[in-house]
């Protein structure tokens, strides 16, 4: 035994901290959509693609893009009050943990708008 130490090379994962792991894969692609702005919210849509007319969402009140939807549009109010009673913040509802992450989702679907 010539007392070389032979090396071995350990591959490292990163600690999963995100959530998006634990979603099924329909969800976490709506939640990857929602984080990147890529999506079919009328702001993507006019801006990059040039497909619709206006960025503006149907009521009208600011372009329709993530941070509209989840936190103010007026036509999703009811809805949001229903899924969230309190106010919560949008990096809950797109970073949080899997069951705020599927509550944005259950939320989305209710609206009826595809993402």
């Amino acid at each position: 035994m010539t007392g070389k130490v032979k090396s071995v090379m350990r591959i490292r994962t990163p600690a999963q901290k995100d959530s998006l792991h634990l979603l099924t894969r329909p969800e976490q692609v709506t939640i990857f959509r929602l984080r990147t702005g890529h999506n079919r919210l009328n702001k993507h849509l006019h801006s990059k693609l040039k497909v619709v007319p206006s960025p503006m969402c149907p009521c009208g009140e600011a372009e329709q893009d993530t941070h509209h939807i989840l936190q103010d549009c007026g036509n999703f109010q009811l809805l949001r009050r229903k899924m969230w009673p309190e106010p919560t913040p949008i990096q809950d509802k797109l970073y949080g943990t899997a069951a705020s992450l599927q509550m944005t989702t259950t939320f989305l679907n209710w609206t009826g708008l595809h993402v």
